[in-house]
């Protein structure tokens, strides 16, 4: 399994995504599920304060899962984890919950959850651009400094916040950010058509901010919700969410070259989709939503997937090969 570096540390280039975790996705199918991932070679678990909270009953339910994995394996200085406070209440108008207070709040019951008393990589899961930098960034330092948190990581947040936070972090002597997390795939989207404008999805101004080699990127809904691989399967996506989101004719296009790529190097679907965010020249990792062991084992298989530039670029802009 490929590893990025983040903070010093190794982390897996494959992510196990766990928002149903403990809801839809049953506690022994949980356990089931991260117990294969950690054999196969994974090592980040990512959940999140919100998951599962839409669902009636299940507030907190992905990170109580991990928690109880945790316990009943003994397993906590195996897992790279990674969960996220900060978010907007699901439903509600208002913005990110940015306050020291609430934020604590957030990471108390994180950790309560999770059974453990510090995480290895805290995200802001969204931001509020109207708050300024310097009423966030030192009560995450604090929580770096109460060894409570190992790092900190923005998610959906946009390049040039990040920059700001960092820079400001380094005149005051924070800790800053480390990692940066947002929806990309080899299939383009936009927060619109997520129905969602507190997303940030990749394009040119934020690939050219990894480019320079600032940071990792962590990268949500990298199989842009099965696009590919049901479209490979069944001839065309059938899947009306999946379509909303990315069924336009530039991806229609680079379905049908997922699928030639594919046949041509022998491997999986999932190792070309996968292995176009691991590939790039900077540091990034894929999250992985996995439900069943078998879409798990599917998705592990490119782990150690490798393209090239010019497969890259077949990929993308249908450059010959």
């Amino acid at each position: 399994m490929k590893t990025i570096p983040v903070n010093g540390r190794s982390v897996s280039s494959l992510i196990l995504g766990t928002d149903y975790f403990g809801a839809t996705v049953t506690k022994d199918d949980s356990f089931a599920l991260l117990d294969r991932f950690l054999y196969l070679g994974g090592s980040a678990v990512d959940t999140a304060r919100l998951y599962a909270s839409w669902i009636p009953g299940c507030a907190g339910a992905s990170e109580k899962a991990i928690g109880d994995w945790m316990k009943a394996r003994g397993n906590r200085n195996e897992v790279f984890l990674i969960t996220k406070g900060g978010a907007v209440d699901k439903g509600s108008t208002e913005r990110a919950r940015l306050s020291p207070r609430e934020l604590r709040y957030d990471l108390t019951e994180s950790l309560r959850a999770l059974k453990t008393d510090c995480v290895d990589l805290y995200f802001l899961h969204r931001d509020d651009e109207e708050k300024p930098v310097e009423e966030i960034m030192p009560t995450l330092d604090r929580f770096v400094k109460e060894g409570k948190v190992r790092s900190i990581g923005a998610s959906n947040w946009r390049a040039k916040r990040i920059r700001e936070a960092n820079a400001f972090a380094e005149k005051e002597g924070l800790t800053p950010f480390t990692a940066s997390e947002i929806q990309w795939s080899l299939a383009r989207s936009t927060p619109s058509l997520h129905g969602d404008d507190s997303l940030v999805c990749m394009n040119e101004e934020e690939y050219a901010y990894y480019l320079s080699g600032e940071m990792p990127v962590f990268a949500f809904s990298s199989q842009a919700k099965g696009f590919f691989l049901r479209g490979s399967k069944a001839g065309a996506v059938n899947n009306q969410k999946a379509l909303a989101r990315f069924g336009s004719e530039e991806n229609l296009r680079r379905l049908e070259r997922v699928v030639d790529l594919a046949k041509r190097k022998g491997c999986s679907v999932a190792e070309i989709t996968l292995g176009f965010i691991t590939s790039h020249a900077f540091p990034a990792a894929a999250l992985i939503g996995c439900k069943t062991l078998s879409q798990l084992e599917e998705s592990m298989q490119a782990g150690d997937a490798v393209l090239t530039d010019e497969e890259l670029g077949y990929l993308t802009l249908g450059k010959p090969l």
